[in-house]
């Protein structure tokens, strides 16, 4: 028996249009701009968190970033048993030993310098001008690396943020990877060139005078150090110009607290499960990132110091590991000699007694534009875009510029410049509003002593004071009461 027939099915009626002229154009698919403005956002996010998979995967070869911090605890003993002052094993020690073991190390180290160039040391020598702030900034980064590495230590107080992990909007994190990558690799030739050539030169303290040039200098190292600050919170990778505006933060608050699964759609809070990218292949190969061409009896230290820097490429970020590597490059495999300049001898030494609390480094930075409260007049709404549109740019310029080591200059990175002078009116009106005194607090601090307290008497019946009449004047016949006061109704 022949099945029954079925008719196609009819197709849905293709749209027309027609031009200018009147003639029919056919269109196969309706025409939503939004719909396709998004869905073409979808894929540009798709895309890009398909790269950055790929990225992940380069810094992961025979690489596991997860049990680092157990080799850390398992070797660093050991490797600490050659250290020497300015080795990288002094710097290692520096980073992941307890605050107790860094300053017994730091000790011992100390007393190796003052045994070895007593004569220098000893020496009363002037410090330069400028010498205070450079080293004071050197402290400060070694501070925000110890505390940026505290997870490998066992210390860390808040979960790591891996960048493969910001998969709502992988941009930020994936400009950062690809010049990570630029970073590691000219770190790797910079430390092969100081194994074959290496010279007694290095040095914290910068040549520049004070000038504007040495202060774009050191605020590019200040904008670094903030940067590496900011990445211990998951809103530190704000990409755009938004976060300023108080609605954004108070509708940001208002979805974490009531809708916390929207926010997590959104990138608003982290992913729930924070594990740490497995690797890609189980044994490195030479050529990829993790492994050194050669073979040295140091090794074990140059192995641990390149997978920390691969760690903070995926866990930081690349302000991390820019400002890691630079670090890095202070420290050598060359054992002073006897007859070390003094000036090296006195960088070892300035090493040698840095002693950094982290427990100050707050993880989460503050809110730029407070949403629970009114804005005033006198607050400097343009200074948080001022520091976000400098980190912005500092962002680009460290991609372009993978290390600031031994820079004298700052031309090759595009500081903000200062906004116009304000006009005379305006000056005026923001000194006579710095001048005015909302509050009085007289009675909170008075001018004068207070008067000693008097006991309260006894009530006693006070005597009635009895009037006389007085005697009629002679001039009182010429003035009238009544011309000068008021009648008073008693």
């Amino acid at each position: 028996m022949d099945e029954p027939h079925t008719p196609p099915a009819a197709a849905a009626p293709a749209q027309e249009k027609r031009d200018e002229k009147g003639v029919k154009i056919i269109l196969d698919e309706p025409t939503h701009t939004c719909a396709m403005v998004e869905e073409k956002a979808e894929e540009i996010v798709e895309a890009e968190n398909e790269r950055l998979d790929q990225l992940m995967a380069e810094f992961t070869k025979g690489f596991d970033p997860g049990i680092l911090a157990d080799e850390i605890s398992q070797s660093l003993s050991k490797i600490l048993e050659n250290v020497f002052p300015g080795s990288y094993e002094h710097l290692l020690s520096m980073l992941f030993e307890c605050d107790a073991a860094m300053h017994n190390t730091q000790v011992d180290l100390e007393r190796w310098l003052l045994d070895r160039y007593s004569q220098i040391l000893y020496q009363i020598t002037q410090r330069g001008e400028t010498h205070i702030s450079d080293e004071t900034y050197f402290g400060a980064e070694i501070e925000v690396l110890r505390k940026i590495l505290a997870p490998l230590r066992g210390e860390a107080e808040k979960p790591v943020f891996w960048l493969n992990s910001r998969r709502v909007n992988p941009a930020k994190a994936l400009r950062e990877l690809e010049a990570s990558v630029t970073v590691v690799e000219l770190f790797k030739k910079d430390v092969i060139a100081a194994l074959q050539t290496d010279t007694e030169d290095r040095k914290i303290y910068n040549p520049l005078p004070v000038s504007r040039e040495r202060t774009a200098l050191i605020s590019i190292k200040q904008l670094r150090i903030d940067a590496c600050q900011k990445t211990l919170s998951w809103d530190g990778y704000a990409d755009s110009e938004i976060v300023l505006t108080a609605f954004y933060n108070a509708y940001k608050n208002y979805t974490c607290e009531n809708r916390p699964d929207k926010a997590r759609e959104w990138g608003w809070l982290p992913p729930t499960d924070l594990e740490p990218p497995r690797p890609s292949t189980e044994k490195a190969e030479e050529g990829d990132l993790v492994m050194w061409p050669f073979e040295h009896e140091r090794r074990p230290a140059l192995d641990l110091l390149l997978k920390t820097a691969l760690w903070l490429c995926m866990a930081r970020g690349l302000p991390a590991v820019h400002l890691f590597c630079d670090t890095c490059r202070l420290f050598t495999t060359h054992i002073p000699g006897k007859d070390a300049n003094a000036t090296y001898v006195r960088f070892l030494r300035h090493v040698a007694q840095t002693r950094v609390v982290d427990k100050a480094i707050k993880s989460a930075p503050p809110t730029p534009i407070p949403f629970k409260k009114k804005p005033k007049k006198t607050s400097n709404d343009d200074y948080f875009d001022d520091v976000w549109r400098s980190d912005k740019s500092l962002a680009e310029d460290l991609a372009k510029k993978p290390t600031l080591y031994g820079m004298t200059t700052a031309k090759h990175f595009k500081l903000n410049e200062a906004p116009p002078p304000r006009s005379f009116r305006k000056r005026a009106e923001m000194i006579e509003k710095a001048c005015i005194i909302e509050e009085d607090y007289s009675e909170v601090w008075p001018q004068k002593d207070p008067l000693p307290v008097q006991k309260p008497r006894s009530p006693s019946p006070q005597p009635k004071l009895a009037l006389r009449p007085q005697e009629k004047r002679p001039y009182d016949d010429d003035f009238d009461e009544d011309d000068c006061f008021p009648p008073l109704n008693w």
